[in-house]
């Protein structure tokens, strides 16, 4: 007998296709659920299946996977299933209940009418989405058509080529190689290698400019608008006035016992200005201190404030000046980057993942060409299901927007049973480096509302708050925690109260921050006492691994030092949720080889390999073939090879002829079965090196069979690519490893949150926001340690924001456990910032005693 599946009464309104739905989902709620649950009712109840368009978009290309596979599954079942059992499973899908014969005969019918067209259900992310509309209509979105869609490693390398046509073209304009200029004499030498993030990210601003001339007069005038530099500050001195502060000042030394040094400063200094024989930069010590503010022993005399005031002015005024220098110098290396970067994506006909969205919205925001793109779709659209719509941004929320509006024009709820659904919390709103903003949810629905309510159409908002996930001690201590004042405070967090529908004891573990400058406990041995938690809960025979997830914020520098710790301890570990293969020790010896092959003359990329598992030379050996190689000067030390070690230099002549004739695939397929060296590989890195060797070898493969094969130009795209590997971890046996990140979406029995006493930094771009939300388009950049104070208080307000979003990320962590959650910090610091996870938890839950850790249960 087939169980009947019962929503609770907010899940069946939710899952209701008679009515447009907003949705502000907690974790563990089952939004899926509903989601699946709605999308079988709209199949099942529509009255002519071939005119049901249904569209519905998902965040990432693994959810859009999972639910159509539950889609395909239950209308399977429904095929296969006895009519006792149909009856059931139609429970709430069909409006009769129980289920009439009409009905069975129908749910039979849709399995069959589904795999004749399933084209009538979409099932996309957003970007897939956009992805087929340009496809389609390339000529009305603006790019010529067969476009290819560019990869992420591919991506990085056409940044590189954009980056590098700022300083190597010939073309480049007298004010892009001043701002370089510029911008390279107020930075390090190792900024200079993080300046192409910053460009990159800035591309979004200048997609959408025709003349950008005109944008950067606008640039430059809010600028100055918003440093206060639409007037000129008058830097000229009273000498009368200096003079004067000079005599008093001389007579406060007279007549004080005490005498105080900066009086004496004060004298000397202002003597100095009048004469011009110091600059302001030199007389501003006297008043101001290093970080700009005002010294306060000088505001204890009255007759000094004046000036202390004055000099103030000028520096904050000088300090902006220069940040706007500053800011303009990156706009104008900005706006020529992106020139290149869209120059080089023309010549290839590419776009990337962003211009996806871009075009598409360019695309759609003429109602002409709106119109026409769904007028030409293969079925009428009739439903839109939006998930995961926390994490929309804003340019996404646009399409939609315009998605919507025209959805419901000329619409009427008798004959055109037209639905919007949208679900999502903004609480789990974690991609902001993505675009995702979470006032864009509510803002939204205010205003896809006000359009259709011109159609006689209204969106009702659904809470859904019962969750099927976690025991009530780790709800209760989520609730608890994100209602405390003054966390609020510091985040704005609004959390939403759980209500629990699972029963059990349940328990969270908040362990003491352990400090390696206060403990004496390196990471290592931190990492061993997760090590020992995890080994214990195993060996309990409560849990097995993989019942248990282990988040951190960032992979590095926790996560492989605890997979090697798990490993010691036979504790099955499926390892990082990503692995970046060049920073493996047998892929960057591999990466070393091919420079060597590249340029024979490559010492050091020689030595690492002769040191490498590839030959296993000492250091010794390899001290003594560089003596040699001192000792005759024209020699390299591959010339040295040829009498010391005649038979590595065989060898490696042999090498370097595959490097000339073979592709990437072939070339390390020859390495790893020439002498057994992937034996000695494994021998000398052990077993873990496996996973990574593999990854490396199919990204070889992939490159071979679609790209040129040649080896100079595989090492670039490889190390430009970064060659990230993701891996599905809802699927490993053993225990996960994860950043909180790419948790979401997941769950575990236990989770291990070990990465909790870092705080997010801030960016060297700052975006100004208004105080309603708007973005400006516009930003400020500044490499100054002490700035002013406006661009302190926007710094402040973008703070707030990435706090904001550090919090939810933590409320998305907390969220994954079903059972259990151990909570535990490390520092190299005597203490945790006050903002950060542990710090703040360890407030609300142990305050100031001293116990070593805080355990939570359902009593």
């Amino acid at each position: 007998m087939t169980k009947i599946r019962k929503l609770s009464y907010d899940q069946d309104v939710a899952a209701n296709p008679s009515e447009n739905i907003w949705v502000q989902a907690n974790a563990g709620t089952g939004k899926t659920s509903v989601l699946i649950q709605r999308l079988l009712r709209i199949l099942f109840r529509g009255d002519d299946f071939d005119k049901n368009g249904i569209l519905c978009l998902t965040y990432t290309n693994a959810a859009a996977s999972e639910m159509r596979n539950r889609i395909l599954a239950a209308l399977r079942q429904w095929a296969n299933a006895s009519d006792d059992d149909l009856r059931d499973l139609l429970y709430g899908v069909a409006i009769n209940n129980p289920a009439t014969d009409g009905d069975i005969a129908r749910a039979r019918e849709i399995f069959f009418q589904y795999i004749d067209n399933p084209d009538v259900l979409k099932i996309k992310t957003i970007h897939g989405f956009c992805q087929e509309i340009l496809q389609r209509f390339p000529i009305e979105a603006g790019i010529k058509p067969g476009w290819t869609l560019v990869s992420d490693a591919n991506q990085r390398v056409l940044l590189q080529d954009a980056f590098d046509m700022l300083i190597n073209s010939a073309t480049t304009d007298e004010r892009t190689i001043a701002a370089f200029s510029h911008i390279v004499g107020r930075v390090s030498e190792t900024y200079v290698d993080d300046l192409l993030n910053e460009l990159g990210g800035q591309y979004k601003y200048f997609f959408d400019i025709i003349n950008t001339d005109n944008y950067r007069q606008y640039f430059i005038d809010t600028t100055r608008q918003i440093l206060n530099l639409s007037q000129q500050k008058n830097t000229d001195f009273d000498i009368k006035t200096l003079q004067k502060i000079i005599d008093l000042t001389d007579e406060c030394i007279k007549s004080s016992k005490k005498l105080a040094k900066f009086l004496f400063d004060i004298v000397e200094y202002t003597k100095q200005y009048i004469d011009n024989t110091i600059d302001f930069e030199k007389y501003k010590t006297v008043y101001l201190k290093q970080d700009g503010g005002r010294v306060a022993a000088v505001a204890k005399y009255d007759f000094l404030t004046a000036e202390q005031e004055r000099v103030h002015d000028i520096d904050q005024y000088n300090i902006n000046h220069q940040i706007f220098d500053d800011t303009i110098a990156m706009f104008d290396l900005s706006a020529q980057f992106a020139k290149n970067y869209m120059t080089i994506k023309r010549a290839h006909n590419f776009l990337d993942f962003e211009d996806l969205i871009l075009y598409t919205r360019k695309l759609f925001s003429d109602p002409a060409n709106m119109g026409w793109v769904l007028s030409q779709m293969d079925v009428q659209l009739t439903h839109i299901l939006l998930d995961e719509a926390q994490d929309t941004s804003p340019a996404q929320w646009d399409i939609l927007r315009m998605l919507s509006g025209d959805f419901f024009v000329n619409g009427d709820t008798a004959n055109k049973n037209r639905s919007l659904f949208v679900v999502g919390d903004t609480k789990q709103s974690i991609y902001g480096f993505q675009g995702a903003d979470p006032t864009a949810f509510a803002a939204s629905r205010d205003e896809i509302g006000q359009q259709i309510k011109n159609n006689l159409r209204t969106i009702r908002e659904v809470p859904l708050s019962q969750s099927f996930r976690s025991l009530p001690a780790i709800l209760r201590t989520v609730d608890k925690l994100f209602s405390d004042a003054d966390l609020v405070r510091m985040t704005g967090f609004h959390n939403n109260a759980h209500t629990c529908f699972r029963t059990g004891i349940g328990v969270v573990e908040i362990n003491k921050l352990i400090s390696k400058q206060s403990d004496g406990v390196s990471l290592k041995q931190y990492v061993a006492v997760i090590a020992d938690k995890i080994e214990q809960l195993i060996t309990s025979g409560e849990y097995t691994a993989s019942d248990i997830m282990v988040l951190v914020q960032n992979r590095r520098p926790m996560t492989m030092p605890l997979v090697h710790e798990l490993k010691s301890r036979n504790i099955a570990v499926s390892g990082s949720d990503r692995i970046v293969l060049p920073m493996f020790p047998a892929v960057r010896d591999f990466m070393n080889l091919v420079r060597f092959c590249l340029n024979n003359a490559d010492d050091y990329a020689l030595c690492c390999v002769l040191k490498s598992p590839i030959y296993r030379l000492t250091e010794v050996d390899i001290f003594n073939i560089c003596q040699t190689k001192n000792a005759v000067r024209t020699k390299t030390v591959f010339d040295v090879l040829a009498d010391v070690r005649p038979d590595i230099f065989d060898d490696l002549q042999q090498i370097i002829k595959w490097a000339d004739t073979c592709g990437p695939y072939t070339f390390f397929t020859n390495i790893l079965n020439h002498n057994n060296v992937r034996q000695s590989i494994i021998a000398a890195l052990g077993d873990q090196v496996i996973d990574p060797l593999e990854e490396f070898m199919t990204i070889c493969l992939s490159y071979e069979r679609t790209n040129p094969g040649i080896m100079r130009h595989f090492l670039k795209w490889f190390i430009t690519g970064n060659s990230e590997v993701k891996r599905d971890m809802d699927a490993a046996a053993s225990v996960r490893i994860s950043t909180v990140h790419a948790s979401k979406g997941l769950e575990a029995r236990v989770v291990f949150l070990i990465d909790t006493a870092r705080v997010p930094g801030t960016d060297n771009i700052v975006p100004i926001v208004s105080d309603n939300g708007n973005n400006y388009n516009v930003w400020l950049w500044s490499p100054r340690a002490n700035n002013s104070e406006q661009f302190a208080a926007i710094v402040d307000k973008n703070k707030f924001i990435g706090i904001a979003e550090y919090y939810r990320l933590l409320y998305v962590a907390m969220t994954r456990a079903r059972d259990a959650l151990f909570v535990y910090g490390y520092t190299s610091y005597k203490n945790a910032p006050d903002t950060s996870w542990h710090s703040q938890m360890w407030r609300v839950f142990a305050g100031d005693t001293d116990t070593t850790k805080v355990k939570i249960t359902d009593e």
